[in-house]
């Protein structure tokens, strides 16, 4: 009897171990097409086999790793590119080879996307990977490595930083005191020490600020001496310094200041007293305010009991005393402040919006620029600030009553407001009560397409029952063939379009329906972005192979 038993438990592992060794051989297969970039036949090799079960997690991430390194070793750059975003896109320490790849390539915007995502990898591989990246024939590479180097604390920093900053022009040293302040150490701030004698004032300057930022209370000594013979950007930066880091022993000083004639520094030094309690100082800021001096309009926000005098201001023949003047009353939570506000987040002219700073950097406006879609023919005009101005605003909003909110949300969104939708679509989700789903249902029917797709996607990322995760579908199959990704690696030579605008809308609408299903984490949602990466434009494969990574880690 025994010996049955036994001839039956060798019969069954037998079995066992030729299914495995089956599944081994398919499994291994599947790789071998991956690697002969026989994507598809890999893809439905993949789909027949489990197409009753589960979805192996192992060989997704496999397969997608094979594509990513081979779309990085790939000619065509637009391919490499995608593979670098891709490979950042997954989010994992596994992608690592990848983006190590990109730095390899002789093109900057490879290398510049490759140190990016390095940067957001935490483990030593990548803080050696940054080191490679010191090695580039590009600036812009290796002074984004020398921050995110700075930012870990890496021993090597301080080393590396000094080498770079003594290889490069002086015009560019104001640019390293905020590096050194990064890391902290007693080695670091000996740097910032010598930078506070200088003989370049914006090298001071930067330093000053950077003391102001990290806090490093222990070098305000060394201010208080500077602060009798600086220049007239130092006074200021020196009294945001000391409103920061709630120095009084500088007081007397600080009431000199505040008279003084030069409106920038009186504005400064007014505001620090105040903010070290001295109520009396906000005189000062409400004067030259009435004089329509636009630091100290936009200073009205920080002072309490203020509303009456910016609501005034809201009046200004001065355009843009009227939107620093409408900025601050959101501030207070003011919802007098729409009657401004409407006509820049619901833009109805061609404007854009710029930040126009103090000398000393620690005051700052928003200016109005007219003729807005003509200055997109000039190299050195970012239209990405003008939006982020308005999602500026916007947020600020955020913060006043629900009611009010939720009207002014409604409103952007009836007007068509596309450039905008994708972030109000976020703030709206921030804050997903019952008002917010009846909003975003309302606009899951509208007539406009992109306003339409991003609600109907936002109902599913907060998973309202509904027919939403059908909706993402469809749209997937009916889409995502078209369009390519587009990356906003624009160089200066290239001219800005309206068109180019939108394509990097559509392309943010893929990533973001693409990342909601890889964050469902389930099987159906699996099969849908497999089924995407065997039907999509063949160069979006990279990218999306990314997010196939990031939804079975």
């Amino acid at each position: 009897m025994k010996a049955i038993f036994k001839l039956f438990f060798i019969s069954i592992l037998a079995i066992y171990i030729n299914l495995n060794s089956l599944e081994q051989n398919e499994k291994g297969y599947i790789l071998y097409l991956m690697h002969s970039n026989e994507i598809e036949k890999a893809m439905n090799k993949y789909q027949e086999i489990y197409k009753n079960d589960g979805h192996d997690f192992e060989i997704l991430q496999k397969m997608s790793l094979i594509l990513l390194k081979n779309g990085a070793k790939n000619e065509d750059n637009q391919i490499q590119q995608l593979s670098m975003l891709g490979a950042g896109l997954a989010a994992s320490n596994a992608s690592l080879e990848i983006l190590e790849i990109g730095l390899d390539s002789p093109l900057i915007q490879t290398q510049q996307l490759s140190v990016h995502f390095i940067s957001f990898l935490q483990d030593d591989n990548s803080s050696l990977a940054l080191l490679k990246a010191l090695k580039s024939d590009f600036l812009p590479v290796r002074m984004e490595a020398l921050y995110s180097l700075a930012k870990r604390k890496h021993p090597h920093a301080i080393g590396q930083i000094e080498s770079l900053m003594f290889r490069l022009p002086v015009f560019l040293k104001p640019y390293f005191p905020s590096i050194f302040a990064l890391i902290g150490t007693e080695e670091s701030k000996k740097y910032l020490i010598k930078f506070l004698n200088d003989q370049d004032a914006n090298v001071r300057l930067e330093t000053i600020l950077s003391i102001a930022n990290h806090s490093y209370d222990e070098l305000l000594p060394l201010l208080r001496k500077r602060f009798p013979n600086s220049t007239t950007a130092e006074k200021e930066a020196i009294c945001y310094t000391i409103s920061t880091l709630k120095d009084t022993s500088c007081n007397e000083d600080l009431k000199k200041l505040a008279a003084s004639p030069i409106e920038n520094v009186s504005i400064s030094a007014s505001k620090a007293l105040y903010f070290l309690g001295n109520e009396e100082a906000k005189n000062r800021i409400i004067e030259l305010s009435k004089e329509e001096n636009i630091f100290a309009v936009s200073t009205l926000g920080d002072i309490n009991g203020s509303e009456e005098i910016l609501y005034k201001l809201t009046k200004s023949q001065n355009k843009n005393v009227r939107l620093n003047a409408a900025i601050g009353l959101l501030k207070k939570k003011d919802i007098r402040a729409f009657e401004v506000i409407d006509n820049i987040v619901i833009k109805k002219e061609d404007i854009a919006f710029e930040p126009f700073f103090s000398v000393g950097r620690t005051m700052m406006y928003f200016k109005i620029v007219p003729g807005a879609l003509h200055r997109m023919k000039d190299s050195q005009f970012d239209p990405t600030i003008s939006l982020q101005i308005r999602e500026f605003i916007l947020k600020e909003a955020l913060e006043l009553n629900e009611k009010d909110f939720l009207a002014f949300a409604d409103k952007i969104l009836s007007s068509n407001q596309n450039d905008i939708v994708p972030f109000l679509i976020s703030l709206l989700e921030n804050k997903p009560t019952e008002a917010t789903i009846i909003l975003l249902k309302k606009y899951s029917l509208s007539n406009n397409k992109f306003i339409k797709d991003y609600t109907n996607l936002s109902l599913y990322r907060l998973k309202v029952q509904g027919n939403y995760e059908e909706y993402i579908s469809n749209w997937i199959k009916k889409e995502n063939h078209i369009e390519l990704i587009q990356l906003n690696l624009m160089g200066k030579d290239k001219e800005v379009t309206i068109e180019d605008i939108t394509k990097e809308e559509n392309t943010r609408l893929l990533i973001d329906m693409y990342s909601a299903l890889a964050q469902m984490q389930d099987r159906k949602s699996l099969s849908i972005i497999l089924n995407s990466i065997l039907k999509t434009n063949p160069k979006n494969r990279y990218a999306l192979a990314g997010l196939l990574i990031r939804a079975t880690e």
